[in-house]
């Protein structure tokens, strides 16, 4: 009975001790500590972990919460205040840095002033408190992140100063989602732009370095976009470019993109662009998916545009409507009237000719854009 005793005493003071060393623990981390877990969670998103991905507002919330509770104490030290810094600069609550304000000095303090502002969304305060300071003697915690803010507050009034910094970014946080943002900024700014040289080139960095990043998918779609509809692809050199960058995603991940191309191509009436992406995209689809009939549909409804009207006209009367989906369906219609409209105008021209010519006829091409603008409009959902 003593032994038992004596041993229970034991294991209670054990639990006790190490209940102990966890608040320690607790109540010892320091901010700069509590922010390698965001780091780590960040890098995991652009890895591609999509649970991280899902948890990352709660986890900045909770980190936010910690740091307010840091001792004052905890504040000299230089790591801590940068750790508070990289974690408004990474989408936290910016109202853990409002005591820092009276309580660092010097650089700290403008990188304090200017994290407070940017997460305040007080842009021009945070460039005046930014705008000197040179991120390469920054310490690496929060280098890429001033220096990916500092590209953000330039892109509007000096978009080549704000590409290096971005490129700066890159540098200064390599295999980051640092370094991912910086690229998927580049590529809007190329876009923004019409710089296709850039769009194409940092394309292909951002795909060939994060192609499981949990930003992937978001990524291809508003590439798809900008390709089909901003001029990014069209010519075929630049289409070869662009066909060159998609190598790195799987065969599915390339499908997708060339069907959106292709459905986007449609409200341009981008007649090359649009046979182009479909072509591509029923070589990739199974040949009874709804994947390569959406395909043959995206095709034929430019073909009638073209003096292949004949071979458009036969594959929109051949495609099994119960197999498409509502807004293919649609689309289909629209086709079918504007094919019939084109047929309608092309008559007179034709002076007993066997074959229709089509939509090479000037007034036909005039009626036929005018009815692909009512496409355009469908595909839209009327917002235009």
């Amino acid at each position: 009975m003593k032994r038992l005793l004596v041993g229970y005493l034991a294991f209670t003071c054990t639990v006790l001790i190490s209940a102990s060393d966890v608040r320690c623990q607790e109540r010892l981390a320091e901010p700069f500590e509590l922010i390698r877990s965001l780091r780590s969670l960040q890098d995991r998103i652009a890895r591609g972990d999509s649970a991280a991905f899902l948890s990352y507002r709660k986890a900045l919330s909770q980190f936010t919460e910690q740091l307010s509770r840091a001792p004052e104490e905890a504040w000299k030290d230089p790591r801590n205040v940068r750790a508070a810094v990289a974690l408004v600069l990474s989408g936290g609550d910016p109202s853990v840095l409002q005591p820092l304000v009276s309580q660092v000095t010097g650089q700290d303090l403008a990188l304090v002033r200017g994290a407070l502002a940017y997460g305040q969304n007080h842009n021009e305060e945070a460039m005046g408190q930014l705008a000197d300071v040179d991120v390469r003697m920054l310490d690496p915690s929060v280098a890429g992140h001033i220096a990916l803010v500092q590209a953000e507050l330039l892109a509007k009034k000096d978009r080549e100063k704000s590409l290096a910094l971005l490129a700066e970014a890159r540098l200064l946080a390599p295999g980051t989602m640092i370094e991912e943002a910086a690229l998927r900024r580049e590529v809007a700014l190329a876009v923004e732009s019409g710089d296709a040289d850039r769009f194409e080139t940092s394309s292909r960095q951002y795909v060939r370095r994060f192609a499981n990043s949990a930003h992937m998918p978001n990524f291809r779609r508003q590439w798809a976009i900008d390709v089909a509809t901003r001029g990014m692809a069209e010519d075929p050199v630049r289409r070869s470019g662009l066909e060159s960058t998609l190598v790195f995603l799987s065969d599915s991940q390339r499908l997708e993109v060339y069907l959106s191309i292709a459905w986007e191509g449609l409200k341009g009436g981008g007649v090359d662009l649009v046979r182009w992406a479909a072509a591509k995209a029923s070589q990739l689809a199974s040949e009874d998916s709804a994947q390569h009939l959406r395909a043959k549909l995206c095709e034929a409804a430019v073909l009638i545009l073209t003096d292949e009207f004949d071979r458009g006209q036969t594959t929109l009367q051949g495609l099994p409507v119960d197999r498409l989906s509502e807004e293919e369906t649609r689309l289909l219609a629209a086709a079918v009237r504007v094919a019939k409209q084109v047929r309608r105008e092309s008559k007179p021209a034709e002076q007993g000719s066997e074959r229709p010519r089509g939509a090479t006829e000037p007034r036909v091409i005039i009626t036929a854009k005018a009815a692909m603008d009512r496409v355009d409009d469908m595909l839209s959902g009327g917002r235009k």
